[in-house]
C-alpha cells in the first residue's frame, strides 16, 4: 500500500445522498485512520458542519437536498473569516461538462465521476493533502482536476537523479518541469512560462486535463493567476513561439522529434504540453521500475 494512504489523521465530512455510497466511503476512510466527523445525505447539514467543525477534507455529491455541492462551495467562498479552507472533492454521476466547469470555478479542488472506489478516493485525498502541505511552492493549493472512471493510476515520482537524455531528473516534478522548459528556451520571466509549467503539472497528475484543454485546463490556470482562459491560451502560444525563435534547436529536436523536423513547424498548445507531460510520465515510470 502507498505510504501516503496509511494513517491519514484527517477530519473529514462526507455528504452523499446515496446511503450505500456514503456508508462505504465512511468505512474506507475510517479504516485509513481518518476521523469522519459527519456523514450525511443533506447539504444544509454538511454546510453547517463545515462552518462549525472546520474539517480538513469535504467529500460531497453534486446533487444534495437542502443545498447542492456548488451551493455549498459558493457559501464557503463568502466566509472571509474561515481560517483554513478545506479540500473539496466533488463526486457525481452526472456527466455534464458545464457542471464540471461550474464546480471548478466555484472552488472545487478535485472532481470525480462516479463510480469511485474507496481506495481511489483515499489515494486522491492523500495526494491533494500532500500537495497542499508539502508542495505548495508551485504546484498550487487548489489544483483543479477532472477524474473519470478507469483513469490510470498516477505514477509515484522516482528516486533517481539521472536521465538517459541530456537533462537530469531530480524526482521533484516542479523542478523537472522547470529545467525542461529552461532547456527548451522558454524564459522564466514571461507569463507563458508560468502557465505552461502549471498546465504540465496539472496534466501530469490527470491526463484528462489535456483532453479538455479549453474547457478545464485553461480555466484552472486562469483561476489561479486571476486572468481569462483566452489570455492563458494566447500567452502559452506566445511562449511556444519564443522557444521556436530563440530556443536551442538541438534540445527541441530531442524533446519534440518529428514535430520540429521536416518542416512541420511549431506544435499546438495541446501538442506541446502533451508531449512534455508524456515524456515526464514515461521517464518517471521507467525509473520507478528500474
Amino acid at each position: 500500500m502507498n505510504r501516503n494512504m496509511e494513517n491519514l489523521e484527517l477530519r473529514v465530512i462526507i455528504a452523499d445522498n446515496n446511503l450505500h455510497d456514503r456508508e462505504s466511503k465512511e468505512k474506507t476512510m475510517m479504516s485509513m485512520g481518518m476521523n469522519v466527523i459527519l456523514a450525511t445525505g443533506n447539504g444544509s447539514k454538511a454546510l453547517e458542519a463545515i462552518r462549525c467543525e472546520k474539517p480538513d477534507v469535504v467529500v460531497m455529491d453534486m446533487i444534495l437536498p437542502g443545498i447542492d455541492g456548488i451551493g455549498i462551495l459558493e457559501e464557503i467562498n463568502k466566509m472571509a473569516y474561515i481560517e483554513r479552507r478545506p479540500i473539496f472533492i466533488i463526486e457525481t454521476a452526472l456527466r455534464m461538462e458545464n457542471l464540471v466547469e461550474e464546480a471548478i470555478q466555484a472552488g472545487a479542488d478535485y472532481y470525480m465521476m462516479k463510480p469511485v472506489s474507496g481506495t481511489m478516493l483515499v489515494k486522491r485525498v492523500a495526494q491533494l493533502v500532500e500537495r497542499r502541505n508539502g508542495e505548495t511552492k508551485g504546484i498550487m493549493q487548489s489544483n483543479n482536476h477532472l477524474e473519470t472512471a478507469g483513469m490510470e493510476e498516477i505514477p509515484e515520482p522516482p528516486k533517481v537523479t539521472k536521465a538517459s537524455e541530456g537533462y537530469a531528473l531530480s524526482g521533484d516534478l516542479e523542478m523537472d518541469v522547470t529545467n525542461i522548459l529552461l532547456e527548451i528556451g522558454i524564459p522564466a520571466h514571461i507569463k507563458g512560462y508560468q502557465y505552461i509549467r502549471e498546465g504540465i503539472i496539472m496534466a501530469f497528475y490527470d491526463r484528462n486535463m489535456l483532453h479538455y484543454i479549453t474547457k478545464f485546463l485553461y480555466p484552472a490556470i486562469a483561476k489561479k493567476y486571476k486572468t481569462t482562459s483566452s489570455s492563458v491560451e494566447r500567452t502559452i502560444r506566445h511562449a511556444i513561439e519564443v522557444a521556436w525563435r530563440r530556443g536551442n534547436i538541438a534540445t527541441l529536436e530531442e524533446v519534440f522529434g518529428n514535430t520540429v523536423c521536416a518542416g512541420k513547424g511549431k506544435p499546438t498548445n495541446s501538442e506541446f504540453m502533451a508531449l512534455l507531460t508524456d515524456k515526464l510520465r514515461l521517464e518517471y515510470r521507467s525509473r520507478s521500475v528500474s
